[in-house]
């Protein structure tokens, strides 16, 4: 293999596909990154045995060949070389590097140990452009369990149905949902779970490309894969049923205040101070008269309110609820306003988008 190829393109598919590659596998090779030559292009590939990149980078390639070279240390020296090209030449199992008067040998491991990454082209799901299922992606993720007592609760649950598709996650204590439209017209119906950590990856992968840029998805029995940009992304799926959520959501509000995120999220984040010892239980209660209340209270530290201004539709009404749980949801929403629901002490508490149709956050209430 002998190829040169500019620094930039080389970097940026370094730094997308070492996102996945993994660092405490038992086999030393899941710790480096496939470089092999296809099609008159440079093909870059990791893999932590769950998760699977490739990522094709334009290059000039003069002979072919494959070889797999420690991702961290190849990335890292990449990024520190001088000058706009690169040429890399393969001799045995040794990479030489040159780079303006830098030259260097890095020792791989054959491609042939390295575990192949399957491809799945023939059942296109649906397509969507990057930016919006990014943004899909990181409204619902952060509410999935944090651990793998019951599996399909640390995924995201995908539907697509006709023209449209639901992405939603939940770890029973608060749900997330996302409704938007696709940019395909009718997609095949479909519903899967995918790891939670592995959305998470992809919608930072799904960053580094043209927001604009469409993305097709294809699954098979137990695998699915994004396919954008030169970029392929392999997950597995989660086996099992998602729970029915939808009957938790309340069906109307008994109070609802339309209030700026930022002003929300600094009272939270205030009050949340003072309940550090109380498993951060804030009562939020909202006023008939136009104000909302935050307020907690400590027994060793003290206690604090603040009130907001805002319109409210309704009676008095308030409830407990986990502050992490609503500012995780604050930090994940764009909108400067928002509508925040409460049903009661008993019932759950709701947060939207005061634009967004489409999405709906549910909170279950602590009990006091």
């Amino acid at each position: 293999m002998k190829i040169t190829i500019l620094k930039e393109n080389l970097s940026k598919g370094l730094n997308i596909i070492s996102r996945v590659v993994s660092t405490r596998g038992s086999l030393e090779v899941l710790g480096n990154v496939l470089l092999k030559t296809k099609k008159g292009q440079l093909s870059l590939s990791a893999t932590n045995l769950e998760v699977g990149i490739n990522y094709i980078v334009g290059a000039k390639v003069e002979s072919e060949g494959a070889i797999t070279v420690p991702a961290r240390l190849f990335t890292e020296f990449v990024n520190s070389l001088p000058g706009e090209k690169i040429t890399l030449e393969l001799k045995g199992d040794t990479l030489l590097t040159k780079a303006g008067n830098y030259n260097s040998e890095i020792k791989g491991i054959s491609a042939d140990e390295f575990p192949l990454i399957p491809e799945i082209k023939t059942n296109k799901t649906f397509s969507v452009k990057a930016g919006k299922l990014k943004e899909a992606i990181n409204l619902v993720s952060f509410a999935a369990a944090l651990d793998d007592s019951r599996p399909v609760l640390a995924g995201v649950y995908l539907k697509i149905d006709g023209s449209k598709i639901t992405l939603a996650a939940t770890d029973s204590y608060r749900l997330a949902e996302k409704v938007m439209a696709l940019d395909t017209k009718n997609a095949q119906k479909a519903e899967f779970i995918i790891p939670a950590r592995t959305m998470m990856e992809l919608a930072r992968i799904l960053g580094e490309l043209d927001s604009d840029s469409l993305v097709s998805v294809y699954s098979s029995e137990n695998q699915v894969l994004f396919e954008a940009d030169g970029l392929d992304f392999i997950s597995r799926l989660i086996e099992g049923q998602f729970p029915n959520y939808k009957q938790i959501i309340p069906e109307g509000a008994e109070t609802t205040a339309k209030i700026k995120r930022d002003e929300l999220t600094n009272a939270v984040k205030v009050a949340s101070l003072f309940a550090r010892e109380n498993a951060n239980s804030l009562k939020v209660a909202v006023k008939a008269k136009g104000r909302v209340e935050i307020d907690s209270q400590a027994s060793q530290v003290g206690n604090t309110k603040t009130e907001i201004l805002t319109e409210v539709q309704g009676k008095d009404s308030e409830a407990s609820f986990n502050g992490k749980y609503i500012l995780d949801a604050l930090g994940a929403m764009k909108e400067n306003e928002v509508t925040l629901q409460i049903n009661g002490k008993l019932t759950a508490g709701v947060i939207k988008g005061a634009k967004d149709k489409g999405y709906i956050y549910i909170i279950m209430p602590l009990r006091n």
